[in-house]
């Protein structure tokens, strides 16, 4: 019988202050890396705002999408792998908004990935001084077969 391993690497456009600085979270055999994509902004932004922040933070992400993201079977008995990448955005309110889809390993697998974003519960809001603004998101969650 294969393992399922589905790896989260969210890649938050601004989420710590130092440069290449990548945060590992583990949860229930779910890893998450979290990483700034543009440092400079990245250094910026913490200086004056607040990222969004999924309800009872970083591990209580990944326990959800853990429980929302099912490898499909099909693509299990295919020997189907890859990584999904996904866009989004958090809006002023807290929802998640604009969702896309960036790169894909095939529609089962990508429709699942989509279908975790819609059921996700709102966030608190990025805030920039005191005022509550939208933050794009951007999530690499790879799905790996193992023997």
């Amino acid at each position: 019988m294969n393992k399922i391993f589905i790896f989260f690497i969210v890649q938050l456009a601004i989420s710590f202050p130092s440069v290449a600085q990548t945060k590992v979270i583990n949860a229930g055999g779910i890893e998450m890396q979290v990483s700034p994509v543009d440092t400079a902004l990245n250094i910026f932004f913490c200086q004056v705002g607040q990222m969004p922040e999924f309800p009872g933070g970083l591990t209580k992400l990944v326990a959800f999408a853990k429980s929302s993201i099912k490898y499909p079977e099909k693509a299990i008995n295919d020997h189907i792998e890859g990584s999904v990448v996904l866009q989004f955005v958090i809006d002023e309110k807290g929802k998640v908004t604009s969702e896309k889809i960036i790169e894909s390993v095939r529609a089962d697998i990508d429709s699942v990935c989509l279908g975790m974003l819609k059921k996700m519960p709102d966030w608190k809001p990025a805030q920039f001084g005191d005022k509550a603004i939208s933050a794009n998101e951007r999530w690499k969650i790879k799905f790996v077969l193992i023997n």
